[in-house]
């Protein structure tokens, strides 16, 4: 069996420190960092867009390696030593969005401070609020502390409900890829709604208390 990069993400230069580990629970979300952390990122891709939701030729092996990888930072859920959760998120053009878009050129009213978040995966057993709430908090904290303004996605549009109440906009209408709509939305980090606010220092609190103790 042939192994996975062993090679870490992008390094990106923050002007506050980003809080690499929260814990909750049974779960700790951090920067993937490790060989085997990253191993099983590609492991988690395969399983989630090769085998449960099509969306890549299989490369006959069990793992997958984004196509954005050497750029990419990788955020995780880990439980147990391994990882059961992730997203992943980096700066540079070209980005997804801009293929569901019209016109591409929006995205450049939002640089330089921009990220985009993409490929989110996890295991189907841990699929409840406590993983998509750590990894999606975990970006915003990340944004905010490298001094990012906007967050940039593209989301099925029967979730552009869920991600508009995370204070999401739509940056055009809905594009058919593959067999599924998709909506290219952003969030601006600077005007958050307080419900937004109130969600997202809620999670901060229930996890502090933790991270101390890591």
């Amino acid at each position: 069996m042939s192994e996975p990069p062993r090679m870490t993400g992008k390094t990106y230069q923050a002007d506050k420190p980003f809080r690499t580990m929260r814990g909750h629970r049974r779960y700790v979300f951090k920067i993937a960092e490790t060989p085997q952390e990253l191993a099983d990122v590609h492991r988690l891709l395969y399983r989630t867009f090769v085998l449960e939701i099509p969306r890549y030729d299989d490369p006959g092996t069990d793992f997958l390696v984004d196509k954005y990888h050497e750029r990419n930072v990788y955020f995780v859920a880990v439980r147990k030593g391994r990882v059961c959760g992730m997203t992943a998120v980096h700066d540079q053009p070209p980005f997804s969005a801009a293929a569901a878009l019209d016109n591409p050129n929006v995205l450049l009213k939002l640089t330089p401070r921009l990220i985009e978040a993409r490929i989110l995966a996890v295991n189907p057993r841990e699929r409840f609020g406590v993983v998509f709430a750590g990894l999606a908090c975990s970006v915003h904290e990340y944004a905010k502390s490298s001094d990012y303004r906007y967050i940039v996605i593209t989301g099925l549009t029967e979730r552009q409900g869920m991600y508009e109440r995370m204070g999401f906009r739509p940056l055009g209408p809905p594009r058919l890829r593959g067999n599924r709509h998709f909506v290219p939305m952003a969030l601006d980090v600077s005007r958050l709604s307080k419900k937004v606010k109130w969600d997202l220092d809620r999670w901060n609190c229930r996890v502090g208390a933790l991270a101390k103790e890591k």
